[in-house]
């Protein structure tokens, strides 16, 4: 789970250049700036990176299941309000959708296709222990915002995938199972850097995020491999995040580099799985926002 939250603060300032880029020119932004982050001397993570709705709402599902009796739509509407009292982001965007602002203040069922369900599901994959348990699981949590078959497609299959490898499948296997239950993924990486573009939608994006995860070497190979990729780059690194550290885990640098980046709630809520140290210094309203 914490590595969708560590690819939503590194996908985060890419996802603005895209979306900005894509304004300004109507195409997909240059392959030659999507590839600067393929460099290890980038740093994964710049000054102006943020957490979005993608962590708040993954939060919000870990938070159902361990503490609310997986009493999802409570908890989504709880997480999403007090991401709206924070205001604009740094970057002057709303912390969600216009439709998930909607939702989050109002009492009807959600029909998005968007791909908000599948970003926010990895604490299924982790927590639960059987194919029967988090099929259900994965479609109780998704359906409260996004009541859509496809919307329910991409988050059954990224938490099936988590399960698959946190238990042992050889990552080959698992993607295997995947295009067979889920998405072909037929695609060339280097045609996504070069001509891949923004969308939001949960088959045009989520079977990219886990197809970053499959061609990737080590989690931040793939937390950097879903960036270079372009689109909704916080969501796309968030989905290869949580796939990622379910099958290399989360390397221990990468994990303190962002510790003191979480307010205190965050923190205290992820402690006990993620964090040993004791030193930490509380930050304040730190969990930033935007949509899908």
């Amino acid at each position: 789970m914490l590595g969708a939250m560590i690819g939503d603060l590194a996908g985060s300032v890419y996802e603005v250049e895209e979306i900005n880029y894509w304004f300004q020119h109507k195409k997909p932004r240059p392959y030659e700036e999507r590839m600067k982050i393929m460099d290890p001397k980038t740093p994964l993570f710049l000054d102006t990176s943020i957490f979005t709705d993608d962590t708040a709402w993954t939060l919000a599902i870990y938070d159902a299941v361990v503490n609310g009796d997986c009493d999802y739509e409570n908890y989504l509407k709880e997480y999403g309000k007090k991401e709206l009292e924070k205001g604009l982001d740094k970057f002057g965007r709303g912390r969600f959708s216009p439709a998930s602002t909607r939702w989050i203040k109002g009492d009807y069922q959600g029909e998005s296709y968007g791909n908000g369900a599948a970003m926010r599901i990895s604490p299924i994959g982790f927590i639960f222990d059987s194919f029967e348990q988090i099929k259900e699981q994965a479609c109780l949590a998704s359906i409260p915002s996004h009541n859509h078959e496809e919307a329910i497609k991409s988050a059954e299959g990224v938490a099936i995938a988590i399960y698959l490898l946190r238990i042992g499948m050889p990552k080959r296997q698992v993607e295997d199972y995947i295009k067979l239950n889920y998405y072909s993924m037929n695609y060339e990486l280097e045609d996504l850097r070069r001509n891949y573009t923004f969308t939001s939608k949960a088959s045009e994006s989520v079977p990219q995020a886990m197809f970053c995860f499959f061609h990737s070497n080590s989690f931040e190979d793939a937390i950097r491999t879903a960036i270079s990729i372009g689109g909704d780059t916080d969501t796309i690194a968030s989905i290869t995040g949580a796939l990622a550290e379910s099958y290399y885990g989360i390397p221990e640098q990468i994990k303190e580099s962002i510790k003191n980046d979480l307010d205190e709630d965050t923190y205290l809520l992820l402690k006990d799985k993620y964090f040993t140290q004791k030193e930490y210094k509380i930050k304040k309203d730190n969990v930033d926002g935007q949509h899908d």
